[in-house]
């Protein structure tokens, strides 16, 4: 608004911050090799990992089966019906990694940047829409 009166200019950022990489999107079927060769490549470069996994009633089982696929990694787990303290605790435990790996719903679409996750694993990504996949891909990188 102001820029528009003349009171500040517009500043257009075309170039990343130096070492910041374009973003690399893959779309592949479900592999637990290549799930599991991809955490243990960023957390071997000392990064952390979110996986998405969009269901609250399995998401247990899910972290328990990423847990077993990558035994040498910590796992955390974050969703909506978690209490606003029980998020705060995991979230900051995550961020002190305390956690390798996040598996999380949708929840992280907005929030907090955290420096070290450079990779996130979307679970059935095709069941979500357009926006909600571009707005998860923001927060890596």
């Amino acid at each position: 608004h102001m820029s528009l009166t003349g009171a500040r200019d517009i500043s257009v950022i075309e170039t990343p911050p130096e070492e910041r990489y374009p973003i690399q999107t893959y779309v592949v079927e479900q592999n637990d090799q290549l799930v599991r060769d991809a955490i243990l490549r960023e957390v071997n470069r000392s990064g952390q990992v979110y996986y998405v996994y969009n269901r609250v009633e399995s998401i247990e089982g899910m972290a328990k089966y990423i847990s077993e696929l990558v035994p040498e990694c910590k796992v955390g787990i974050i969703h909506g019906q978690m209490t606003e303290r029980q998020l705060e605790k995991e979230m900051v435990s995550f961020m002190n990694r305390e956690y390798d790996i996040l598996v999380c719903t949708t929840i992280i679409e907005t929030g907090i940047d955290i420096p070290n996750v450079n990779t996130m694993i979307i679970h059935d990504s095709d069941k979500m829409g357009l926006s909600q996949l571009y707005q998860l891909r923001g927060r890596v990188g």
